[in-house]
């Protein structure tokens, strides 16, 4: 009896640290670094956009990894309308 509970652990504990690390990934401050959206909108290349970058997670909202930095859709869409808004379309 021993021996099939310690075995359920060992199988649950892969499973507990991939549940922490996921979580622990979402616990940032601010999604774009600390970089602020018109810091990024007044930069003469345009912000990444979404086809640009690989999903991190699938929820409410989907955070997408791009340059090295994590974006929610909203911040992304956020970035695209200012950099437009101050560059002219």
């Amino acid at each position: 009896m021993r021996f099939k509970r310690r075995n359920g652990l060992i199988r649950l504990s892969p499973a507990l640290a991939i549940i922490a690390l996921a979580g622990c990934a979402g616990m940032q401050p601010h999604s774009s670094g600390g970089t602020s959206y018109q810091q990024v909108a007044a930069a003469d290349t345009p912000p990444p956009r979404v086809q640009d970058c690989g999903i991190v997670t699938i929820g409410s909202p989907t955070k997408y990894a791009c340059n090295g930095k994590i974006y929610t859709s909203f911040d992304l869409l956020k970035l695209r309308q200012t950099w437009e808004k101050n560059h002219g379309g």
